[in-house]
């Protein structure tokens, strides 16, 4: 039987040297017509909110035909460049920038996810619209008269001091906060109102129907009548996020585009700094999962942004755009050819590459077409890094993916199989296996409902102490009497049993092998890790989360993804997702050996030149720095950079999807 994944590859071998040669498949080169293979465009990567929207609104300002932005959520209060002020706007905002643009003749399109029903709740409202989603009746009555030219932070800002001068009982420091609201809803009136030169929006909600037919197809599926399953196929987002300019500009010379994690909503701006507090970082907009209220600021964020320029992988932005753009059309009139896509694909975006550009392939999860190339390319990529013994870094904001690392397992334990077989054969001693060394860097789960999935996932590695709550709690309910009786009357006693909840009994059926089984069988070393920020609170140090928001898998300094999608089955099956993936060894050493070092806070830790002695030595490092981490914590010391041993103390014994 055929891989699904792998394409075949027909291999001559020389009859002079009786050698052969074949080339590693990390890419799903078996989708090549439907998802395309480039090898002529330039990627950078940019490490969290100050790098990446520093150069996405450069690019904006100098945008001059067209911007085409989806988005989860949008702010056009945001500042994506912010200065030291401390109040709003400390920087260009993003609204801003895009009536700028459309002032200059650039035509923008928005196209962002919406979906009324979670919007009436409180408790499931995604708050991803401010001045739409929420805060829609706060301030001026006047909006909906206001010209297009008061459509701008600073006319808000003088509005609101007027304003709370005359009738408004507001303090000076309020007025900033009173202004960045007036300015939200004023600029969605007038954006859907047509009032915006040039700007058009439009949003899209999930399709239900097809999230449906997306999870029938899975191979493991949430119980039919749970909150998981409903929570799936009723709430399915558009989680896509990628920026694209000037495609069709001078025959696409021009054109740039952005895969990225981060969302267009203010509170996911950080620098990679990750300071303790830094008022920079928005104040109003706490989550329900932020630990520790005495901060001013949000907790720092961590994520990514992957541009790229030129190129064909542009191409495939930019029909992912148009097929999102035409579905959400919600009058279905008839549109010139340019809009439907007709148009000429740019020549310079098709040319054929110099020698050295990494290889890019975009892929999607998308119910409404049935693409689930994302969980294809994390399967195949996997499956690759099983064969070496180098090393695979995931960071990710969900742990929440069984079937991932059951994979991981299972492709890995046939191919030490086959080495151990070659071993006796070649006389070589066990300590000469290779081991693959995982880094798993994940933050606590957000929900408590999301808590049984991550202990699935980390027990099939052997990682389940890190989530001791949970393990607590299931070792309780094993621990329970077996049976229980009740005696009515004179009958004889009735066996009522145990109540045990699902996720007890999933948990008791996961094979959880210990870290020797998994270095002696699997020839696996795993280090499971979350973050923290560090800093000096008057004369003693205070510590706080720092969320990771990321969606990133690095392997072996060749290959990586990162995008939109998190490792649970929303992302890969339900929510639409968007990731770039590529084979880029340069660019992969220098992400590696940036990361590592920012998060261990050591040279030793970065892994240097990628040997295979250097990331043994590195994982040693994270290892050791962890536990000192955790030991400076305790005794309110100063931490070396960011590491920390996930741990939460926290049970659930229900789902949410």
């Amino acid at each position: 039987m055929s891989d699904p994944l792998k394409r075949t590859q027909t291999i001559d071998v020389s009859e002079a040297k009786r050698t052969s040669s074949s080339s590693s498949q990390w890419l799903l080169e078996k989708q090549h017509a439907t998802h395309p293979i480039c090898d002529n465009n330039e990627v950078k990567v940019f490490i969290c909110g100050e790098e990446s929207f520093k150069d996405i609104a450069a690019q904006i300002a100098a945008a001059k035909e067209s911007i085409d932005i989806c988005c989860w959520g949008f702010d056009p209060a945001m500042e994506l460049v912010r200065g030291s002020g401390g109040t709003w706007p400390r920087g260009p905002t993003y609204g801003d920038l895009l009536i700028a643009a459309g002032k200059r003749g650039v035509a923008v399109r928005l196209l962002l996810w919406y979906d009324a029903l979670t919007t009436q709740s409180d408790s499931k409202n995604p708050r991803n619209m401010p001045g739409y989603t929420h805060d829609r009746d706060y301030g001026r009555d006047d909006l909906y008269n206001e010209a297009a030219s008061e459509v701008l932070s600073a006319q808000h800002c003088l509005k609101a001091t007027a304003t709370a001068k005359q009738n408004r009982p507001l303090k000076p420091e309020q007025i900033p906060l009173a202004a960045r609201r007036d300015y939200c809803r004023s600029w969605y009136v007038a954006a859907f109102a047509g009032r915006l030169a040039k700007v058009q929006i439009r949003t899209r909600a999930g399709n239900t129907d097809a999230v449906k037919r997306s999870l029938a197809s899975e191979v493991q599926q949430p119980d039919k009548w749970s909150i998981e399953r409903i929570g799936l196929e009723r709430l399915g987002t558009h989680h896509q996020k990628p920026v694209l300019i000037d495609f069709f500009y001078k025959e696409g010379t021009k054109a740039v585009g952005y895969v990225m994690g981060l969302n267009s909503v203010t509170d996911y701006w950080d620098t990679s700094a990750h300071q303790l507090e830094d008022p920079r970082r928005e104040q109003e907009l706490a989550h329900s999962y932020q630990p520790n209220l005495n901060f001013s600021s949000m907790k720092p964020y961590r994520d990514y942004a992957c541009r790229i320029d030129c190129g064909r992988a542009l191409v495939a932005l930019y029909n992912n755009f148009i097929k999102g753009w035409e579905r959400a059309n919600p009058k279905k009139e008839k549109h010139d050819k340019s809009e439907l896509g007709s148009r000429g694909m740019p020549a310079t975006l098709l040319l054929r590459a110099p020698k050295g550009r990494p290889q890019v392939q975009i892929l999607r999860t998308q119910p409404d077409e049935g693409d689930k190339s994302i969980k294809d390319l994390y399967f195949q990529a996997t499956d690759q890094a099983t064969l070496a013994s180098g090393y695979l870094y995931l960071e990710n904001q969900y742990f929440q993916f069984e079937e991932w690392p059951q994979r991981l397992l299972r492709v890995r334990k046939q191919v030490m199989d086959q080495w151990n077989a070659s071993r006796i054969g070649a006389g070589l001693a066990l300590k000469k296996m290779p081991v693959m060394h995982v880094f798993i860097v994940i933050p606590m789960p957000e929900l408590e409902g999301m808590i049984p999935r991550t202990y699935d996932t980390l027990a099939t590695l052997g990682q389940q102490a890190h989530m001791g709550g949970q393990a607590n709690l299931i070792k309780s309910v094993n621990e329970q009497p077996q049976q229980r009786y009740a005696v009515t009357g004179r009958a004889p006693p009735v066996n009522l049993g145990v109540y045990v909840p699902e996720v007890v009994e999933h948990a008791n059926r996961i094979d959880k092998p210990a870290a020797m089984t998994l270095e002696t069988r699997f020839g696996i070393k795993v280090c499971t890790a979350m973050l923290n920020a560090c800093g000096p609170v008057g004369k003693d140090f205070n510590y706080r989360e720092i969320y990771i928001h990321s969606k990133l898998l690095l392997i072996d300094d060749t290959f990586f993804t990162l995008g939109s999608a998190n490792l649970n089955q929303r992302s890969m099956a339900v929510d639409s997702e968007i990731n770039v993936a590529t084979i880029d060894p340069v660019c992969a050493k220098d992400l590696r050996k940036r990361i590592w070092g920012q998060l261990s806070g050591t040279p030793e830790g970065e892994g240097g030149d990628g040997s295979r002695a250097k990331i043994a030595e590195a994982f040693r490092t994270w290892v050791k720095v962890m536990a000192a981490n955790k030991r400076f914590k305790n005794s309110g010391e100063k931490m070396t950079g960011f590491l920390l041993p996930l741990e939460d103390i926290r049970s659930s014994t229900s789902r949410v999807g």
